[in-house]
């Protein structure tokens, strides 16, 4: 049996850009899609919040199942964990696969000034930056390069790229 052409012959899919992105494949992102990215992620965050809570609701119902009650653990602490889950996890996408959910679902890439994938304590300052203090990616509107406040200093980009590493 013979594997479609889509499929190398080593087993491993390869991924065809679609028509319409071959034009910006590689390009630096704007803002519309950086913001539908972020979006997404938001989501991703207020997820792994919600499932927290239920954790920690369930262990302590089977703690003390008699004298339950709901916890209510206040909007500042949901909040805080809500900015540390994303530091965490945009951390862990940019430095290994440079993907967020949200990015991978746009088709973007952070990558270093190589269009590499950008070096651990690099996307720890970068998540730190883009949690703490968002208003440093809208720079990307006024930019020629559409770069942000956080990329022109880490020398990072937010590039479209639909390959599938």
């Amino acid at each position: 049996m013979e594997l479609p052409e889509d499929l190398p012959q080593n087993g491993a899919a390869r991924v065809t850009v679609p028509t319409a992105a071959r034009s910006v494949q590689g390009h630096r992102a704007g803002i519309v899609t950086r913001t539908l990215a972020a979006c997404v992620d938001a989501a991703v965050g207020v997820a792994a919040v919600a499932l927290g809570y239920a954790g920690v609701v369930a262990a302590y119902f089977v703690l003390s199942p008699r004298g339950f009650s709901f916890p209510d653990p206040g909007f500042g602490l949901l909040f805080a964990c809500f900015l540390g889950f994303l530091v965490c996890y945009f951390t862990l996408a940019w430095a290994t696969t440079g993907r967020t959910y949200g990015a991978r679902l746009l088709g973007l890439r952070v990558v270093n000034s190589r269009g590499d994938r950008v070096r651990p304590l690099i996307a720890l300052w970068r998540a730190l930056l883009c949690v703490f203090v968002p208003i440093v990616l809208f720079w990307v509107v006024i930019s020629r390069e559409n770069r942000s406040a956080a990329d022109m200093l880490l020398r990072t980009s937010v590039i479209y790229d639909w390959a599938s590493s």
